[in-house]
């Protein structure tokens, strides 16, 4: 078991203890993180919003509209063609603001027997720029209504104007609109804004698929990068792994290069952090969610193999092993015996014995066979957690001596990662590092130059064994076959052997 020291608890409690107001880049990091998280909800929200825009344009109203064209004409004695042009571009703004007013439309409402602000809602009046000519547009049910709509708002326009602005005598100006070309009879109805219509419900979609994922980026804080890490334990990351890991990895492409390059340094990184020596048994812990570690038992043996040592891997978590990719769990019966693996290492079943005493919490059963791994294998890589099973976290880890935790970019939660970090407090474990999973290329970065002093461990000084005369009396009968001096290891089997 690896003692707690105060000086990790230390630097827990000194990053908890930082408080800073979120900047521009952090409110950024933290809206990529949630798109990137909920990518999925974003796009369906997305889709449906155009989906939704699709709809609303199919399901619009069909309307027919007609414009009628009226001509500013003003009559001066005396003027010139010059000083009429400016009166009458100056006149015809106006113009178009009285097009829509009461005056203008209550006759025509009169006539048709419909309110004036329904009216005005299908009537406009626009006067193109740096001209005098008024456009009047009308839109109905019919496209004759319409045509009619339309000469029938241009004629009372040019009543009202020839009543306001018209002035008689000598040397007065006469202003009239004159309606150059009436309303013509459409023939296609007005189509719907199908293209605007769409954006607008993509871009709606978009909103509220990035609110969603705002909202439950809040409700449900994951962890994300090694900054993450160093905050919620204070512990250093030995290695940052892509995808998802598959024990039978054997490709030669580029991908798993570069993921069998990844778990040897976990294995590197992890010895040099225990101060140049591997853990005999290294200990993974992940949370209560199953697949957020899945592989990384296999994948650290085998890369253990790799770097010229013997490994044992324990079978001790039987929901991981079932969702391994593909599952390490036999069609028929479970093994009692010891399996070697194509990679190199032994994979080893937890004895009935093991199990029945560790759910009685007898360590004498756990303690006997992980010291018999011990004495067989360089290193034994277990994998538990609170609920595992056949061995669960808290009867494995009294017999390890480099404790890992196993973390999932943007899956495991604030919320079971700090549980788990309890629970190993509960148990006076100080893990090694944090393991992560799952860790997309935009995110990775040089994990030693995360490092603090404090992290790597000094190893404790050993003193040779010394055996007395009456160890060796003791001993000298035993017979060839037994084992003179239990205390001293075994020969190592050379990796990727099976006696």
């Amino acid at each position: 078991m690896v003692p707690r020291t105060a000086g990790r608890v230390a630097v827990a409690v000194r990053d908890a203890a930082v408080t800073s107001g979120p900047g521009p880049r952090a409110v950024l990091g933290g809206l990529g993180r949630a798109v990137s998280r909920h990518a999925a909800l974003v796009g369906v929200a997305a889709l449906l919003g155009a989906a939704a825009g699709i709809g609303a344009a199919q399901l619009a109203p069909t309307g027919w509209s007609a414009d009628a064209t009226l001509l500013v004409r003003v009559e001066s004695p005396g003027s010139g063609l010059a000083a009429r042009s400016q009166f009458a571009q100056q006149r015809v703004s106006s113009y178009a603001e009285l097009g829509t007013s009461p005056e203008v439309l209550e006759p025509v409402a009169a006539d048709l027997g419909v309110p004036v602000d329904g009216l005005a809602e299908r009537v406009s009046v626009v006067n193109p720029g740096d001209t005098a000519v008024l456009r009047v547009h009308a839109t109905a049910s019919t496209p004759e209504a319409a045509a009619t709509l339309a000469d029938d708002v241009a004629e009372s326009l040019s009543a009202v104007v020839d009543r306001v602005e018209s002035r008689a005598g000598a040397g007065g100006q006469t202003v009239a609109l004159e309606l150059s070309s009436p309303a013509s009879v459409p023939t296609s109805p007005d189509e719907p804004g199908l293209v605007l219509t769409v954006l607008s419900g993509l871009l709606a979609g978009l909103a509220v698929g990035l609110a969603a994922a705002l909202v439950l980026a809040r409700a449900r804080p994951t962890v994300d990068t090694v900054d993450d890490v160093r905050r919620l334990t204070g512990l250093p990351v030995v290695g940052q792994l892509p995808g998802t890991l598959r024990h039978d990895d054997s490709g030669t492409d580029a991908s798993s290069a570069r993921t069998r390059t990844a778990l040897r340094e976990v294995v590197q990184n992890t010895r040099t952090l225990c101060g140049g020596s591997s853990p005999s048994t290294l200990l993974l812990a992940r949370t209560d969610a199953v697949r957020e570690a899945m592989g990384v038992d296999g994948g650290l043996a085998r890369a253990v193999v790799e770097l010229g040592a013997t490994c044992a891997l324990v079978q001790s978590d039987f929901d991981a092993r079932t969702l391994a990719r593909p599952s390490t769990v036999p069609d028929g019966a479970v093994p009692e015996e010891v399996e070697g693996d194509r990679h190199g290492y032994d994979r080893v079943p937890v004895p009935d014995g093991v199990v029945a005493s560790s759910r009685r919490h007898v360590r004498s059963g756990t303690h006997a066979f992980f010291t018999a791994l011990r004495e067989d294998y360089d290193v034994a890589v277990v994998q538990a957690s609170s609920e595992s099973h056949p061995l669960s976290l808290r009867s494995v880890t009294a017999e390890a001596d480099g404790v890992l935790l196993v973390v999932r970019s943007g899956v495991t939660t604030v919320e079971s990662l700090r549980s788990l970090s309890a629970e190993l407090l509960s148990l006076d474990v100080e893990p090694v590092g944090v393991v992560m999973t799952g860790v997309p290329p935009w995110r990775r970065v040089l994990v030693r130059a995360t490092w603090l002093d404090g992290d790597v461990r000094a190893v404790p000084e050993q003193s040779p064994p010394s055996f007395s005369i009456a160890d060796l009396v003791d001993h000298a009968g035993a017979p060839a076959s037994g084992r003179p001096f239990p205390d001293l290891p075994r020969q190592r089997r050379r990796p990727g052997t099976r006696s």
